[in-house]
């Protein structure tokens, strides 16, 4: 339903730029993205209770790793993009069959079950953003 000039609600990302933005976190739950920033195991004590919330991430929420204005575009198309998002999920899924944890950027160490947790946010949040929910 993602269309080549749908227009944000918020944010500066067009459909495609959001789509990658969705494949770039994935990236680093399934362990191809290394993401070695620092979180304190204060910080991620207070942090990660929220995944286990229905509270939904709030406008403007960013990680230490996103810069100011979107990312250059990778693929050709939306399309093209979307099945790499399909691609990093199986990946993602795949990944957790052998591995432990992750690193999130902002919440920390994450297993399996707090990365889905977080997917759902992050997913939605963007969705969202494109008026897809």
């Amino acid at each position: 339903m993602l269309n080549e000039d749908a227009k944000p609600i918020f944010g500066k990302m067009n459909g495609q730029q959001m789509i990658e933005h969705l494949s770039f976190l994935l990236q680093i739950s399934n362990g191809k993205v290394d993401a070695d920033y620092y979180v304190s195991d204060e910080k991620s004590a207070r942090r990660k209770p929220f995944l286990n919330t229905e509270g939904e991430l709030q406008v403007g929420f960013k990680t230490p790793i996103l810069s100011e204005e979107p990312n250059e575009l990778k693929f050709n198309s939306v399309g093209e993009a979307i099945n790499d998002l399909f691609h990093q999920i199986d990946d993602f899924n795949t990944h957790f069959k052998t591995a432990k944890a992750e690193n999130h950027p902002f919440f920390g160490e994450l297993d399996y079950e707090y990365w889905k947790k977080f997917h759902v946010k992050h997913f939605t949040h963007h969705f969202k953003q494109f008026n897809l929910l």
